[in-house]
């Protein structure tokens, strides 16, 4: 009877720890769930695309769901979802034909199919996981032979350019420029992007660097202390911070960049870290238009 009991006791004690790890398996599971449908939210709020790319992926996820539920094995779920990767690339390419733009609307539909599987039930989740990853591999795959011939019609369309240059007044650009910070000077109001040229020519930085990334201080008449430069190339020792000299009094200059602070014409770090396109959509287009004046 005591062995009896006692095994009796190690049963009702291992029932317990089951129950345990099914209880802390199953809030585990809620939680990863409920993180997965709150990234998709964040993934929405922050896509700018005229076609949402959330959209593409909350379709093709949709799908890829029908799929699983209808196929007899992975085998044939892989020869249904290979139409359904050409028609979402060819759309991509019909309608982004700049490599930039579909990588990186390429990488917001991964993103977003990820979490849609993470807010998935438990019982399709890991199948799912492994479509989703089919999928985008595919995908990948699909739209690395299309890039080649994106960069052959771009290499033949800048080769045309480079033939037929225009060439540029450096001395009346340079004036214009001086204009523009003296106007900020004397607390007039010029167009931000006149500003923003003038702050580009006066530095030599990128788009990038002068409305996101790029910290500014004076440290003489004409040279300013910066960090944040956007690209250094993969360089081993490259210096993230370095005295620049300038074209224009660095006073000056940092006055068009308080100016432009003042515009709302400079974007929180966080925003173009989440999309690589974020300056170039927010000013790219004035900026060029300002340039062809």
């Amino acid at each position: 009877p005591a062995h009896y009991k006692l095994k009796k006791a190690e049963l009702v004690e291992q029932s317990w720890k089951e129950l345990e790890n099914a209880r802390a398996y199953l809030q585990a599971d809620e939680v990863e769930r409920s993180e997965g449908k709150k990234a998709l939210l964040e993934l929405k709020k922050n896509d700018r695309y005229k076609t949402s790319s959330i959209e593409v992926a909350t379709k093709t996820y949709e799908k890829l769901r029908e799929i699983a539920k209808k196929s007899k094995d992975l085998a044939e779920m892989k020869e249904k979802i290979n139409p359904l990767i050409a028609g979402v690339a060819r759309a991509e390419m019909a309608s982004y034909n700049i490599m930039t733009v579909i990588k990186s609307r390429r990488t917001d539909i991964k993103d977003a199919l990820y979490q849609m599987v993470a807010s998935e039930i438990r019982e399709l989740k890991e199948l799912m996981s492994v479509l989703v990853s089919y999928f985008y591999s595919q995908l990948l795959s699909f739209q690395r032979d299309d890039s080649i011939e994106i960069s052959k019609t771009y290499k033949k369309g800048v080769k045309g350019k480079n033939q037929d240059k225009a060439s540029i007044n450096i001395g009346r650009l340079v004036n214009d420029c001086r204009d523009t910070l003296n106007k900020v000077i004397d607390g007039e109001e010029p167009h931000w992007a006149k500003v923003s040229i003038a702050f580009a020519l006066g530095t030599g930085r990128r788009m990038v660097e002068v409305h996101v990334l790029g910290q500014f201080k004076v440290t003489g008449e004409y040279q300013l202390h910066f960090s944040g430069q956007a690209k250094t190339r993969g360089a081993e020792g490259a210096k993230e911070e370095y005295d620049i000299p300038t074209l224009f009094p660095a006073s000056q200059l940092i006055a068009a960049l308080e100016y432009l602070e003042k515009k709302e014409r400079r974007l929180d770090a966080e925003i173009q870290k989440r999309d690589r396109l974020a300056t170039n959509r927010a000013f790219g287009m004035a900026l060029s238009r300002a340039m062809s004046k």
